[in-house]
């Protein structure tokens, strides 16, 4: 339902402006690279990546599948994208795309290879960004171990003992009077037999179980920083899978948990450890894309970077040159872009990805493809060095999926074959996206873009929220809460659907809603039934105006104006919920309720009340449904245009021009008598349900008494009032305030 929310957004964006004259364009593209996909054909298809060309195929046949599982839910709720224009991020012309990026990085020395400690997911077996992981809360345990530091017994609390056979230096905090007459000495770790440096640095955190740390390569980020500072050696004692290496002597083979549990029972038995704590902390985990949740490890290896930091200031003045909508969401970024202290990891040990489009030799030398080539696949292939003249080695990994969707906005604008098309198309009028990838595909689609072009790539920025289930928790399938589109669309219309979509509010999380579907499904029900009625007094009428309008017609065309305008405003700043609501509430009550009652004796009595007063209502109802029908196509694109068809007959309305607002029709005084007889008629109403009489049935006698005032006005609308309110004789006296009397 997140997608069907969010195409429903992008929807009827497109529709509104094509009705204020633009021409959109509407590319529907699709990113089918990353971990999810590998992931699902491991799983569901039992296929695994070492078995490279038949897991390749495998790939691309779910993602075909996927896709057109997509489009089908696409074109069920009417959403009116380009497809002529559709790309995907598997296709040889967009990878070609990318890796033409990859090699102006390269030669811009902003793509490098390096070994650098990378965050790691051994269960998924790759490296990822930053953005990929997340916090996860978790019960663990606190230990607190002691370390010999000449007869003297130190105690550090960590809450990863396996940690300790690559543990190279402990660290205490400067100015904590308890350990200074460590710091400069050695610490022996015990079971391993091995001394490291004590050392001091303000980053210690005092407060933090013993005040005393132990940095082992590398269990956090601090560890890297630290390590980097005082140059320490480097130990390696877990490896990719998630198990410990020949650095951990008697523990090497076991994994993280085993050699956790197996470690800590050393360190009891050999009296090591003075207590255990159960300890709640925050777990640096994969939470994004994959969402296997397994904690990650920071690893040494050869990796391809492309430079960000330098670039941090540049990319937050290209955002801030865009609109936000919301305007807060701006902060996002910002706080992301300046929190940002690694270059972005894009290579990945997976399969189903664009290659990386490199040779490297054994001699250090790296080997750019040329252009022409693109695109190319290196892995498995072998090239000539340069240098020395050896085979140099195919680049094994893929690109970081974000990699290739950072590029959307050259792709649809062909920047590398139509200048013409790009000057035309460069920058994109509308990035719409979810809050949750602004510091994913917003942060680096700004970047790249930037580098490329020198310009910023959006014009403005639509950010949504999340779909939740209707218990308003996360949708998950643990939970039982998960809304497939097809399940709403078997039950309700599209328009339905598209109803409940665009009640959402920009930038806020939403849930999926039975009840707003079934208040939607309804409003469409009446507003059919509102359109038959109209066309049903239409017949007749030959489409030309009344000299002269009568005033509950001037009442209900000032409102229809003030409509327009808010209607208008609000979706020019992408707002939809507030729209809807007031065009639901202006057909459903000031239409329904009360403006076609009280018109319906002019209608079905012209002889009695005269045909330019039939006339004058058959104007306005005409009017009104059109203007509705305009303003209401975006939203429910369906109904109108078999409404409009049914009635009009000249085209479909969701290409007809937006309605403008006419001054001329604004009439506050119109508006206030207008009002007036719906308040006098309510109490006609009010009267005749508590006395039980039938609302078609006749009053004799109803006299209201007013001052001079509203006397003057009642007049203006006393056949109204008399005629919508069945009364046979209406005296209006003088008073000194507005009271209704049934005599």
């Amino acid at each position: 339902m997140g997608h069907i929310y969010n195409h429903v957004w992008i929807d009827i964006i497109a529709r509104y402006k094509r009705m204020r004259g633009y021409n959109v364009y509407l590319p529907q593209g699709f990113d089918c690279h990353g971990l999810p996909t590998e992931l699902r054909v491991e799983k569901e298809l039992g296929v695994r990546r070492e078995n490279r060309d038949e897991f390749l195929e495998k790939c691309k046949e779910w993602t075909d599948t996927a896709i057109k599982r997509m489009i089908d839910q696409f074109r069920a709720i009417g959403y009116s994208a380009d497809w002529n224009y559709s790309y995907r991020t598997m296709d040889d012309s967009y990878k070609a795309l990318v890796q033409k990026t990859l090699l102006i990085f390269y030669k811009k020395n902003l793509l490098y290879r390096e070994k650098h400690p990378v965050i790691w997911c051994p269960k998924c077996e790759t490296a990822l960004a930053k953005a990929e992981v997340g916090y996860i809360e978790k019960e663990g345990k606190l230990y607190y171990i002691d370390l010999d530091v000449d007869g003297h017994k130190l105690t550090i609390a960590t809450t990863r003992p396996e940690m300790m056979p690559s543990c190279v230096a402990v660290f205490v905090h400067p100015k904590d009077e308890r350990y200074e007459k460590f710091v400069g000495k050695k610490a022996k770790l015990p079971i391993f037999d091995r001394e490291v440096p004590i050392m001091a640095d303000d980053a210690v955190d005092r407060e933090f179980g013993t005040g005393v740390v132990y940095l082992c390569t590398f269990g956090d980020e601090q560890d890297i920083a630290w390590q980097k500072k005082y140059d320490l050696p480097v130990i390696e004692s877990i490896d990719e899978k998630g198990n410990m290496t020949k650095a951990a002597g008697r523990y090497a083979g076991l994994s993280i948990e085993e050699a956790r549990k197996k470690i800590s029972e050393d360190l009891i038995e050999g009296g090591y450890i003075r207590k255990i704590e159960k300890f709640r902390h925050n777990v640096l985990s994969h939470t994004e894309r994959g969402s296997c949740k397994t904690p990650i490890e920071l690893l040494p290896m050869e990796q391809w970077f492309i430079r960000v930091r330098e670039s941090i200031s540049d990319i937050i003045e290209a955002a801030k040159e865009m609109n936000w909508y919301p305007e807060y969401m701006l902060q996002r970024l910002i706080d992301w872009s300046e929190a940002m202290d690694w270059d972005w990891i894009i290579s990945r040990q997976r399969v189903f990805g664009t290659p990386i489009p490199f040779w490297i030799c054994s001699c250090g030398e790296i080997i750019p493809a040329d252009e022409s080539e693109l695109p190319v696949d290196p892995r498995g292939t072998r090239k000539k060095c340069p240098r020395c003249g050896k085979q140099a080695t195919g680049e094994k990994d893929v690109c970081d999926c974000w990699v290739d969707s950072s590029v959307t906005p050259l792709i649809i604008s062909r920047w590398d074959s139509d200048p013409g098309f790009f000057n035309r198309t460069y920058p994109s009028s509308l990035r719409p996206q979810g809050y949750e990838i602004i510091r994913t595909w917003a942060f680096y689609t700004i970047y790249r873009n930037l580098i490329l072009t020198g310009r910023p790539c959006f014009k403005d920025l639509v950010i949504n929220g999340m779909v939740s289930g209707p218990d308003r928790r996360k949708m998950s399938k643990s939970l039982g809460n998960i809304i497939e589109p097809e399940e709403p669309l078997k039950k309700y219309s599209a328009d339905t659907i598209r109803q409940w979509a665009a009640s959402g509010t920009l930038g806020d999380d939403y849930p999926f809603s039975w009840e707003e579907c079934e208040h939607s499904q309804k409003f469409l029900t009446k507003f059919w039934n509102i359109s038959r009625f109209i066309e049903m007094h239409l017949t007749d009428f030959d489409g030309k105006g009344p000299e002269k309008l009568n005033e509950l017609d001037r009442w209900i065309l000032s409102k229809l104006q003030n409509l327009i305008k808010k209607c208008t405003e609000n979706l020019d700043r992408y707002i939809f919920n507030i729209p809807l609501e007031d065009i639901r509430t202006f057909v459903w009550h000031d239409l329904a309720d009360n403006y076609l009652e009280m018109v319906k004796h002019r209608l079905y009595k012209p002889g009695i009340y005269g045909d330019d007063s039939k006339r004058s209502a058959q104007y306005t109802m005409k009017k009104v449904l059109e203007t509705i029908l305009k303003l209401l196509s975006p939203f429910t694109p369906h109904i109108c245009d078999e409404i409009w068809e049914n009635i009009f007959r000249d085209g479909y309305v969701t290409v007809a021009e937006w309605p403008e607002l006419e001054e001329g029709l604004l009439d506050k005084e119109a508006e206030d008598l207008g009002e007036m007889a719906k308040e006098i008629i309510a109490e006609i109403r009010k009267y005749k349900s508590e006395k039980g009489i039938p609302l078609s049935s006749e009053i004799e006698h109803v006299r209201i008494s007013a001052d001079s005032k509203y006397m003057n006005k009642i007049k203006r609308i006393e056949e109204d009032i008399k005629g919508t309110g069945k009364i046979k004789n209406l005296e209006i006296v003088i008073g000194e305030k507005l009271r209704l009397d049934v005599l």
